[in-house]
C-alpha cells in the first residue's frame, strides 16, 4: 500500500525481524534489528545507497536508537502505561528534536535546503497518521462491503484534515531555509556536531557541550556563494568568466559567470502546465550552487523550449534587469515589470563588460524594440544572439537564429588569430541554421548541441553534423555529456562534463 519504495521496506523488515525474535523466544538489541534491516535491503538491491531515502530513513532511525535511552531488550520497547503523560510529551518531542537535527547535514547535501515547519507538521500528521489513517485504510482493504467504507472515510477525513493544516504551513516565506550545497569538509564537521548534541543523556546536565556541538552545524548555513569560491570550484578572477551549459531536454538554458556577475542565457522548455526546466532543473542547481541573484536575464525569443522556466526563476530567483527579443503584449515583459525589474530590447551593437569580460550582441538588428510591429515573422529568425569574449575564448550564445541572421554575422565578424571560439550550436543543431558561411567565418574550437534525448525533431541533424566533422571541429552533445562547465582562465581552458564527471585538463594557451 504504501509503494514499498525504501522507508517502506526498511520498516518491513524491522518488524519482520522483531516478529521473528519474538516468535522464537529471543530478547534483541533494537541496534541489532536496524543492521538486519540495512542488510536485507542492500543485499536485496545494491544500488539503493545512491538513494536519498536510503540515508534519510536508515539515519533517522539510527539517530533515534543512538539518542534515547539504552534498553536492554524487545520488552522495554514504547512506554509503559504507567508514565505519566508529560513524560510521553517530553520522550516524543526530544525524538523529534533528535531527527530535526540529525538529518540536517543530509537533507541539504541532497535537497539544498530544510523544513523549518517540519516539527509542527509532524506534531500533528505522525499521530494521526499512525494511529487513525494507517489503521482504518488497512481495515478498509480488509474488511467487506459496506463496513469497509465506513474505515475509507475515517481515514480519508483524517488525512483531508492533516492536508488541510499543512498547506497554509508549506506555503509561508519561511517555511523552508535554502543553502548551497555544503562541502565534504563541512559535511564532516557537522556529522560530529550532531553526534554531540543528539547523544544520550541527561540535556540539564550536558547542554553546554550539546550546544557546541549545535554550532558545529552553522557552516552549513554559510552566506550563498561562500563556500563554493573557497572550496568547491576555483575562484574566478578579472578577465575570467565559466558557462554551465545544462541538460534540460529539449530547450535551451546556459549560465554565465564572470568573478562578480552573472548572466541567464533562456530558462528551458515547459513540459507541462505544472512541470518547466526552471523549477526542475535550473533552481534546484542555483540553490545547490548558493545563487540568489542574477544580474541579467536574457531571453533569446519567445519560443516556449526557451522561456519555459522563467516564471519560476523569477518568482524565487532576483534578476536585475531583462534583455530579449520579446513583443510588448509577452507575459514576461508583464511579469518584469510587476517585479519592478527594467527590460530592454536585444539588438545588434549591444556591448557590455563585466569584471574584464566582454558581451557583444550580434543578433537581431539595431532597429529591433517590443513593439509588436518587429514580431511579425519568425521568432527563431528574431534570436538574441551574444558573444562572450575573455583573454583567449569566445563563447558564443546563438538561440535560434537561422540562414538569415547567420549570413548577416558572418558578413560582419571578423575572424581574430588570438581568439578560439566555443559555439552553441544554433537551433539545437536543425538544418535551418549552422550554415557552412557561418561556421566557416567563425571556424570554432568547439560546437556544442544542446538537444533533448531523442527529440521528435532529432536534432542535432545528420547533415549539420556532417558539417562540423567535415570542419575537424569537434561536437559535444548534451545527451551523452550532462550538463558541461566551461571555465576559461588566465592559464586556459577547462571542461567538466557532469554525466561521467570526466574532468579535462587545463588546455594551456601558446
Amino acid at each position: 500500500l504504501a509503494g514499498f519504495q525504501i522507508p517502506a521496506q526498511r520498516t518491513m523488515y524491522m518488524v519482520a525481524v522483531v516478529a521473528l525474535a519474538m516468535w522464537t523466544g529471543r530478547v534483541t538489541r533494537s541496534f541489532d534489528i536496524w543492521w538486519w534491516a540495512l542488510f536485507l535491503v542492500v543485499f536485496l538491491d545494491p544500488w539503493a545507497v545512491y538513494t536519498p531515502g536510503f540515508w534519510l530513513s536508515f539515519g533517522a532511525v539510527a539517530a533515534i536508537l543512538f539518542a534515547m535511552p539504552e534498553e536492554k531488550g524487545l520488552s522495554e520497547i514504547g512506554f509503559s502505561k504507567k508514565q505519566p503523560i508529560w513524560q510521553a510529551f517530553k520522550e516524543a518531542s526530544r525524538v523529534q528534536a533528535v531527527v530535526t537535527i540529525a538529518l540536517l547535514p543530509l537533507t541539504l547535501y541532497w535537497f539544498s535546503q530544510v523544513s523549518i515547519v517540519s516539527p509542527i507538521a509532524n506534531a500533528l500528521a505522525i499521530p494521526l497518521v499512525s494511529f487513525v489513517v494507517t489503521p482504518f485504510a488497512m481495515l478498509g482493504a480488509v474488511l467487506p462491503s459496506p463496513i469497509n467504507a465506513w474505515s475509507l472515510w475515517l481515514a480519508h477525513t483524517c488525512m483531508e484534515f492533516v492536508a488541510w493544516f499543512l498547506k497554509p504551513l508549506a506555503h509561508t516565506p519561511w517555511s523552508v531555509a535554502y543553502a548551497a550545497q555544503p562541502h565534504v569538509i563541512y559535511l564532516l564537521l557537522s556529522t560530529l556536531g550532531v553526534v554531540i548534541c543528539i547523544r544520550p543523556g541527561r540535556i540539564g546536565k550536558t547542554y553546554k557541550s550539546r550546544l557546541l556541538g549545535l554550532l558545529c552545524c552553522i557552516p552549513l548555513f554559510l552566506p550563498p556563494g561562500w563556500e563554493r569560491h573557497l572550496l568547491s570550484m576555483p575562484k574566478l578572477e578579472m578577465g575570467d568568466y565559466r558557462v554551465t551549459v545544462f541538460d534540460i531536454g529539449q530547450g535551451t538554458a546556459v549560465l554565465v559567470e564572470t568573478a562578480h556577475h552573472r548572466l541567464l542565457y533562456d530558462t528551458g522548455p515547459k513540459t507541462s502546465p505544472e512541470s518547466d526546466a526552471g523549477d526542475r532543473h535550473l533552481l534546484p542547481f542555483l540553490r545547490g550552487e548558493g545563487v540568489s541573484y542574477i544580474d541579467r536575464l536574457v531571453i533569446s525569443h519567445k519560443d516556449t523550449d526557451h522561456v519555459g522556466g522563467a516564471l519560476s526563476l523569477m518568482a524565487n530567483i532576483g534578476f536585475g534587469d531583462l534583455l530579449g527579443t520579446l513583443p510588448e503584449w509577452h507575459f514576461l515583459i508583464d511579469q518584469a515589470d510587476a517585479l519592478q525589474m527594467p527590460a530592454l530590447p536585444c539588438k545588434a551593437g549591444q556591448v557590455w563588460i563585466w569584471d574584464g569580460v566582454l558581451f557583444k550582441v550580434w543578433h537581431p538588428g539595431p532597429e529591433m524594440s517590443f513593439e509588436s510591429s518587429h514580431h511579425l515573422g519568425k521568432p527563431n529568425a528574431m534570436s538574441c544572439v551574444i558573444e562572450v569574449v575573455g583573454r583567449h575564448h569566445a563563447f558564443w550564445l546563438t538561440g535560434d537564429v537561422e540562414k538569415g541572421g547567420e549570413a548577416s554575422i558572418a558578413r560582419e565578424y571578423e575572424l581574430s588569430d588570438e581568439l578560439k571560439s566555443i559555439l552553441l550550436m544554433p537551433h539545437h543543431g536543425s538544418n535551418t541554421s549552422s550554415t557552412a558561411v557561418f561556421i566557416d567565418a567563425l571556424q570554432p574550437s568547439w560546437a556544442i548541441a544542446q538537444a533533448g534525448y531523442r527529440n521528435r525533431y532529432r536534432h542535432p541533424t545528420a547533415r549539420v553534423m556532417a558539417r562540423y566533422v567535415e570542419r575537424d571541429i569537434p561536437t559535444l552533445e548534451t545527451i551523452h555529456t550532462g550538463a558541461q562547465i566551461w571555465e576559461f582562465k588566465k592559464e586556459g581552458m577547462r571542461k567538466i562534463f557532469w554525466r561521467n564527471q570526466q574532468r579535462r585538463a587545463w588546455h594551456h594557451q601558446p
